[in-house]
């Protein structure tokens, strides 16, 4: 009886060193693995500049119902402000304006990729920066109380203009929301003075934000 007491107890201690081999084996792995994750890094495509067209507004984005609501190009003028301001000083960027757009596209046929590749060539640019709004709804209210909040989205898509791949691309969608409906957004509150802003002040912070994020715009 003593005898197979042992045994059993043996084979107990020996499954149980196994399984302890295996799981910091396979612990020590992963942990490689995730290493190896975490120094991967994106290789990013060399360009000799980039082209920053102008703003374009999506049909029905700006709410002209409302009294004082802005038109669509005064909110194309405003969003390419802030993208002026933001990347003015940026040496590898040229901020085209409609004007600027037709005398340089004179002359360019075919389709979007074929006229991104003709105004790269002008402005020594290989990749095209496009902004699209496609909501700018003024807040119903002031400061301290709204009937209905301040709300924006936009897209933008950075393509490299000789092989018409996307290089980067980020979306902003928002609409303002009261501190006690989302506890989550006190950070966000804070930095906004626990206030209803205006929909330019909602967009100039969401554009703020993605252009920090793209790594291509990085000086």
């Amino acid at each position: 009886m003593r005898s197979f007491v042992k045994t059993t107890v043996r084979k107990i201690t020996s499954i149980l060193i196994v399984a302890l081999f295996c799981s910091v084996f396979f612990s020590a792995c992963m942990g490689k693995k995730g290493e190896q994750a975490e120094e991967k890094t994106v290789t990013l495509q060399p360009l000799t500049g980039i082209v920053v067209m102008p703003t374009v507004i999506a049909e029905k984005a700006v709410d002209s119902v409302r009294k004082g609501a802005s038109t669509s190009d005064r909110v194309a003028g405003f969003v390419d402000g802030v993208i002026g301001a933001e990347l003015g000083k940026n040496n590898k960027v040229h901020i085209v304006t409609e004007g600027q757009l037709d005398a340089l596209l004179t002359d360019a046929a075919g389709g979007r990729l074929a006229q991104m590749k003709a105004l790269g060539a002008k402005l020594n640019s290989n990749a095209v920066l496009e902004v699209t709004v496609t909501r700018f709804h003024e807040r119903d209210g002031s400061d301290l109380s709204v009937n209905s909040p301040a709300s924006a989205a936009f897209e933008m898509v950075l393509t490299h203009v000789d092989t018409g791949m996307v290089l980067w691309a980020a979306s902003f969608d928002e609409t303002q929301e009261a501190l006690s409906s989302n506890l989550l957004s006190l950070g966000k509150a804070k930095s906004r003075g626990f206030k209803w802003i205006t929909v330019e002040d909602l967009v100039r912070q969401g554009l703020k934000e993605r252009l920090a994020d793209c790594p291509y715009l990085q000086e």
